[in-house]
Formats: C-alpha cells, sequence, structure tokens
C-alpha cells in the first residue's frame, strides 16, 4: 500500500504546479477584470469557503436600532468592563467628577478590545469596533461583534441576550452617580456630566403638605405599571414648573432625581432645528430617566420653522423688560418609565 503512494518529489511538484496556476489565473483576472469585480469574486469565494468549513457565527449589535438607541448595546456597554480578564489586550480605565480618587478607577472598553466570555459552556469573543463617517453631521457608526459557534447560536439569542440585560440592570441598580445629559447638535449625542447636586426632598423648602403630595404622586407612578398597561397609555408622568428665577424650579429638579435615582436629560429647544432632528433626539434618550424641556414659552404650534420662533421670543423679551418686574420661565419635566430595556 505505500508502495502506491506518489513520491515526496511528485507531491512537491504537484504543489508547485497548482501554485504557478493560481498565480496564473489571479494574474489574468487582475489584468482583464476591473478591480472591484476582482475584489468581488474573491469575496464571494472566500464567503462560500468560510461558510462551509467555518464553525464561527457573528452577532452584529450597533448602537442605532429602528431610529432609536439599541438597548442590547447599552446593556453590553454596561456588563462587558465588569468580565475583562488578563486575555484582554487594552482596558480604558478613569475618573469622573463624582469618584473618589482613592479607590480604583471605572473601566470602560476601547476600540478594538477583545473580550472573551464563558456562559453555560459557551466560549463567546466580544469587540468593539468604531467607523467614522466622511460628513461631519452624521454620527460615529459604534458597533460590537460577538463571535460564538454555529451550534450555540439559539441558545445565545434565547439565554446570554437576556442574562446580559439583567446583569447590566443590577449593575445599574447598584450605582450611586447620576449623570445630566446635554445634547452636543455638532456630534449627535448626548453628553453626560456627573449630576451632583444637593437638593432632596429633606432640604427642600417647600411647605410640607404639598412636599408629601408629589412624593406620594411618584411612588404611586411608580407602582402603577399594570394600570398604565390595561388603560393603553405610556407609562409616564410630566410635571410643568414656573416661575421667576430663584423660586427653587431647579432645586425641585434635583430633588426628584435623587429621590428616583434617574438621569437628568436637559433639553434646549433653541437647539432643535425640525420635527425629525427633535424625535431623533428623544429616542436617544434612556428609559428611567427624567427629560427636562427649557424654556416652553418660546414654543408655538408652528414647529416646522422653529428659528423664527425663537427670533420672535427673543424679541418679545427685550420688548417686554421694560413692562414687567421679572420674568417668568417655564420647565416641564418628564419621568420616563415606558417600554424601559430591562422590563
Amino acid at each position: 500500500m505505500l508502495k502506491e503512494l506518489p513520491s515526496l518529489s511528485t507531491i512537491l511538484s504537484a504543489y508547485a504546479s497548482i501554485s504557478a496556476m493560481a498565480m496564473l489565473i489571479r494574474t489574468i483576472l487582475n489584468e482583464m477584470l476591473p478591480e472591484r469585480m476582482t475584489n468581488y469574486i474573491f469575496s464571494m469565494i472566500y464567503d462560500f469557503t468560510s461558510a462551509y468549513f467555518s464553525s464561527d457565527f457573528t452577532f452584529i449589535i450597533e448602537n442605532r436600532w429602528h431610529a432609536g438607541d439599541n438597548q442590547l448595546f447599552r446593556a453590553a456597554e454596561i456588563y462587558l468592563p465588569t468580565i475583562i480578564g488578563p486575555s484582554s489586550d487594552s482596558l480604558l480605565v478613569g475618573f469622573d467628577e463624582s469618584s473618589d480618587p482613592t479607590t480604583p478607577p471605572k473601566r470602560s472598553i476601547p476600540v478594538d478590545c477583545r473580550i472573551k466570555d464563558d456562559f453555560d459552556g459557551m466560549r463567546l469573543e466580544w469587540t468593539l469596533s468604531s467607523i467614522e463617517p466622511k460628513k461631519y453631521y452624521v454620527p460615529t457608526k459604534r458597533f460590537f461583534s460577538l463571535t460564538c459557534n454555529k451550534r450555540d447560536r439559539e441558545r445565545v439569542e434565547q439565554r446570554y441576550f437576556p442574562y446580559i440585560n439583567r446583569t447590566a440592570q443590577e449593575i445599574l441598580n447598584k450605582s450611586d452617580s447620576l449623570s445630566i445629559y446635554t445634547y452636543d447638535q455638532e456630534c449627535s449625542m448626548w453628553e453626560p456630566t456627573a449630576f451632583k447636586h444637593p437638593s432632596t426632598f429633606e432640604t427642600l423648602a417647600m411647605e410640607p403638605q404639598l412636599k408629601e403630595f408629589i412624593m406620594k404622586d411618584l411612588d404611586s407612578f411608580m407602582e402603577r405599571k399594570e394600570f398604565f398597561e390595561n388603560v393603553g397609555r405610556a407609562w409616564k408622568r410630566g410635571y410643568l414648573l414656573y416661575g421667576p428665577p430663584g423660586t427653587g424650579k431647579s432645586s425641585l429638579i434635583a430633588a426628584v432625581a435623587n429621590y428616583m435615582r434617574y438621569n437628568v436629560y436637559d433639553l434646549q429647544f433653541q437647539g432643535v432645528r425640525n420635527d425629525y432632528d427633535l424625535r431623533r433626539i428623544l429616542t436617544s434618550t434612556t428609559n428611567r430617566s427624567i427629560l427636562l424641556i427649557e424654556d416652553i414659552d418660546c414654543i408655538t404650534t408652528a414647529s416646522h420653522d422653529r428659528t423664527k420662533v425663537i427670533e420672535k421670543c427673543e424679541a418679545e423679551e427685550d420688548e417686554d423688560e421694560n413692562k414687567r418686574p421679572f420674568s417668568i420661565n417655564y420647565r416641564v419635566i418628564h419621568l420616563f418609565l415606558s417600554l424601559s430595556w430591562f422590563d
């Protein structure tokens, strides 16, 4: 049987012939076909061979989903820094304004960092990627790639992703720090800052009966999720605050945030260009948060041309400065709990 096997020289000769033939075909393709067509052919060959010979499957989790933020992406951002181990080649660390510098720094995930995870006997690998847009007004595209074995695909969807959501919720519940977000129009994203306002309902200067009414109303709102679902209404609550500067509107908002342990999104309508821009800004906020809308007295039904509205409001303010001793500011706060990404 060994005599029937080809000799080593015959194997090497055959290998050399095949290599030469492959190089010849590649040269002919490069000379006769356009570069884009050549790249397409080779990519099709790679995809065909990968589909049959590779045992890996990759999930792509982008930061945006259906005109809003991808909540699974957010959950992964919270969960993955807690499992970074020695196998990872990089780590992003730092302190925010509310951190104690004597404690270990907070972790985050740098771009192109690979993180390995083991769950229920499955070997998983995460990678964070980022694509910078060519146009300045298009936001940066960020996404996670999760690679697993093909046979584990269904278990990842049915068990691993819900586990990440639950774990991220537990991490958020244990977090002591809050953030206040302002919208950056140039980067098309909310920019967070540490929220350290000391106001609470215990320190708030307010009539005791009114203070107790607000706290009971907040507690009732938190406990009535099923009621909102039964009547077909979104699970949210709104308050209108008005009065001259210095009467405690900001302190009340801070007290509500500290009482509910919700982050605050501060929206200035002067920076909203049109209805599409407003919709995109609102859908990029998180649930279980407070949306603060400033100066609603400068908003009219002519939302399609907000620039004229702003100029009109500014002109009216200048004209009325000598007619009234003080100006009344209006603020609306909305507490969002509907469609929670961890429920």
